[in-house]
């Protein structure tokens, strides 16, 4: 397959490179609509056209807005739009639904786009942001039209595209200090960012871009690593990405290829303790590294391997040919990988409570659509396309550890350790004193047929029908617990297999009504649609480990305005999104292990509005908010957390109907507020400053509510003050997080102590956390420079 495809591509471009020139086509399919000067244009609907006429919900951050306030991955772009919510390991949720489930087998709720291409997995997404045209943030269920399942949102980031007949270069420099708190010092950081855009000939052009990041974490690590133990801790990262683009009028080819490393735990796996029992098993360990737990805590041990490799890349190539009529005839075929290797010590202390948690995976995936779309402007517009995806995950996943016991108990009562040092009572040598492993290949595959097409009943009244059949095919070949533990986690020994395919039909009818140049009203219902997936372990030999697909209904509607000529823009928005089928994890304490299930129902409901004000030249205010209600209306299989007894837990019931609570990470109001001065100067030196300001009110990070996975509101204001000088440097100076407002990605229940067992073997839960930090959990005050030519 790849040998054709090569064979394709090189084709395309020596007739590309051959053909006389024309004018350049629109980025999207067909011709783009009309934007007024300043609006921004969007692809929400995988077309080009202003986003005041886009009848979705969509937060769209352009490169400026991006550059302003120093974003540089996708977890940051959450500060700068309150649908988007970061969670544990950096997963994302919108309007308060994410993917409650860690496990490779299953998809995410939230998808990520780049450049018009579904990424299948999150890995993927792991280069820092650069050479971008803007990010856009597309609120509710957008399956319809972007590829594979995004049933609570989708990331669409969108890169620059070579411009033709240009010769030019763009070098930027990004230099950090972050906080550092409860250690001397402070945590450095770079970026280096390179862009050349080349002219090939005089209908094509070649776009080059390159990064290095290198980041010193906020944490500090106090550990002591045994003897050939990797301690990879600071993060670094390199990207090259390379596009080329050659339009000849009715025919345009683009072609992009890529390949990103990552390396370091910094930012990731940044593992803190937050609070432990009176009795925690983790109390010695801790005493030993000399770490008191805390809310402020940023000290962690570890004594064996802690390293993350993460290699992405792929290409990609779209073939579009323009009618007479103005259809669009498009085929975009691609191709992206990833590759991961970390371990990361599972007790965070420099003792053997869980020293193994390990990862290797490969994934590849390969897509092809293929779409027609009409003109914007005639009367029947819109696209219909073909689309195929398949994909393969071959991951090997191990647990381990011996739960701080002594070096005699290992030996005497869980033969850990050589064979030849075990009593003749041990009929095995066991790897470690609790433990697991798993080897998988997971296979699917989809084929969709879709559509959406608008109808212009008058010039102001349009109809929105669209529907897509999806087919999933999925298959999973397992091997799990093939090592010896002393208690084996996550089922019995063997080889298993299952298997499960799936035909849906999803669909969307709405309307939008231009009742002014500059106001537009719109709305919709429809129905959503994430495909179906695999527990990543088998809990017995004879379980159903099907993870069904899960469905959602849609309704909203909103209004977009510009006012006062445009010196006044405000979107506003109301959804309602019931999820049926909600894809689930939750702890079985039987079997000692999470269990991926079709256990809940949610809705989702809210309001969301937009505002941009230009009072006088050179002054921009702009301020978005999301008032969201997001809860379980049935989850009977919430796992209570250690000590619970409330809900109906108690010692002997460790389950409970999680109905009527909040999930997790799901605020009930979040806004950000940004202003921006640029001053009017007849020289060439024009300054400016900026400030932002974001507000979060009170989550919880668990679904069960442990108490302390609550965090109250938060406050995080951010500066930047510089000056453009001429057409080709800027300068300026920045912080992050001014204040200093010490915030945890994430709160988790720490699993040591919650199964703990007496001496007797007997279960002895305690209650104790652990909390995860990243780079912007801390003040960051930095120097930024750029300089084009």
């Amino acid at each position: 397959m790849r040998a054709s495809v090569a064979i394709t591509l090189l084709s395309a471009t020596i007739l590309a490179g051959s053909a006389p020139a024309f004018a350049q086509t629109t980025n999207g399919s067909g011709a783009a609509e009309a934007a007024a000067p300043g609006e921004i244009i969007v692809t929400a609907q995988r077309r080009s056209e202003s986003i005041q006429r886009v009848p979705v919900s969509v937060t769209a951050l352009s490169a400026d807005q991006i550059t302003s306030q120093n974003l540089n991955d996708l977890t940051q772009i959450a500060r700068a739009a309150p649908s988007l919510q970061v969670g544990t390991d950096n997963s994302f949720a919108v309007r308060g639904i994410g993917t409650l489930a860690f496990a490779g087998t299953i998809d995410s709720s939230v998808a990520i786009a780049i450049d018009e291409v579904n990424l299948g997995r999150p890995l993927l997404n792991s280069p820092l942001l650069n050479d971008l045209e803007r990010v856009e943030v597309l609120n509710g269920p957008q399956g319809l039209l972007f590829g594979k399942n995004a049933s609570a949102g989708l990331l669409n980031i969108v890169t620059a595209r070579p411009k033709l007949g240009v010769y030019a270069s763009s070098t930027n420099i990004e230099l950090d200090s972050r906080e550092t708190p409860g250690a001397s010092g402070s945590a450095k950081g770079v970026i280096a960012r390179e862009t050349l855009n080349i002219p090939v000939t005089a209908n094509s052009a070649l776009r080059l871009s390159g990064l290095y990041s290198y980041q010193e974490p906020a944490t500090t690590y106090v550990g002591k690593p045994n003897a050939g133990t990797r301690h990879d801790l600071n993060a670094r990262s390199y990207s090259l990405k390379g596009k080329y683009l050659a339009d000849l009028g009715a025919l345009n080819l683009y072609v992009i290829a890529d390949y990103n490393e990552n390396h370091g735990i910094a930012g990731i796996f940044d593992n803190t303790y937050r609070q432990v029992a009176p009795d925690s098993t983790n109390l010695a360990p801790l005493a030993a590294d000399g770490i008191t737990a805390g809310a402020r805590n940023f000290e962690y041990g570890g004594d064996a391997d802690q390293f993350r490799d993460i290699k992405t890349g792929g290409a990609q190539a779209r073939l579009a040919y323009t009618l007479n009529s103005g259809i669009e005839i498009s085929n975009l075929f691609a191709w992206r990988f990833y590759t991961q290797n970390q371990a990361v010590d599972g007790d965070y202390l420099s003792a053997n409570g869980l020293n193994i948690n390990a990862t290797q995976a490969r994934y590849d995936q390969y897509s092809n659509e293929l779409r027609i779309a009409l003109p914007a402007q005639n009367r029947l517009s819109g696209q219909v396309g073909l689309f195929y995806m398949q994909s393969s995950l071959d991951q090997h996943r191990q647990l381990g550890g011996n739960s701080y016991s002594s070096a005699a108990n290992l030996i005497n009562r869980f033969c850990v350790g050589p064979i030849a040092s075990l009593p003749s009572t041990c009929t095995r040598s066991n790897v470690a004193q609790v433990g697991s492993d798993r080897d998988y290949v997971l296979d699917t595959k989809s084929y969709a047929a879709f559509g959406q097409l608008t109808y212009a009943v008058t010039d102001a009244f349009k109809l929105i029908a669209g529907g897509r059949v999806t087919h999933d095919k999925i298959d999973l070949d397992l091997y799990q617990n093939r090592l010896n533990y002393y208690q084996t986690l996550s089922g019995p020994r063997g080889h298993f297999t299952s298997s499960y395919d799936n035909t849906d039909f999803s669909w969307k009818l709405g309307a939008q009504f231009q009742a002014t140049p500059t106001v537009m009203f719109y709305g919709f219902y429809g129905r959503g649609y994430k495909g179906p997936g695999f527990n990543d372990s088998f809990p017995t030999a004879t379980a159903n480990v099907v993870v069904r697909q899960e469905t959602s209904n849609t309704a909203e509607a909103g209004v977009k305005s510009s006012l006062l000529n445009r010196h006044l823009v405000l979107n506003i928005s109301a959804f309602h999104t019931k999820f049926n089928n909600f894809q689930v994890q939750s702890f079985d304490p039987t079997l000692a292990t999470f269990v991926v299930q079709n256990a809940a129902q949610v809705t989702s409901k809210g309001i969301e509005a937009n505002v941009t004000v230009l009072p006088f030249t050179g002054l921009t205010l702009s301020g978005s908010a999301s008032l969201l209600s997001s809860k379980f209306d049935s989850f009977a299989g919430a796992q209570c957390y250690p000590t619970q007894t409330t809900m109906g837990c108690s010692a002997t019931v460790s389950l409970f109907d999680a109905s009527g609570l909040r999930l997790p990470v799901a605020p009930s109001f979040t806004s950000t507020v940004q202003a921006r001065y640029e001053a009017p100067t007849r020289g060439s030196v024009t300054p400016f400053i900026e400030g932002n300001w974001y507000h979060r009110s009170s989550v919880f990070y668990a679904i069960n509510q442990a108490p302390g996975t609550f965090v109250a509101p938060i406050d995080v204001f951010g500066a930047n003050v510089g000056a453009r000088v001429g057409n080709n440097l800027r300068v300026s100076l920045f912080c992050k997080n001014c204040t200093n407002e010490i915030s945890p990605t994430a709160i988790g229940v720490d699993s040591g102590d919650a199964n703990a067992r007496n001496a007797r073997g007997q279960a002895s839960p305690k209650l104790s956390y652990t909390q995860q930090f990243g780079l912007d959990s801390v003040r960051t005050i930095g120097l930024n420079l750029r300089f084009d030519f």
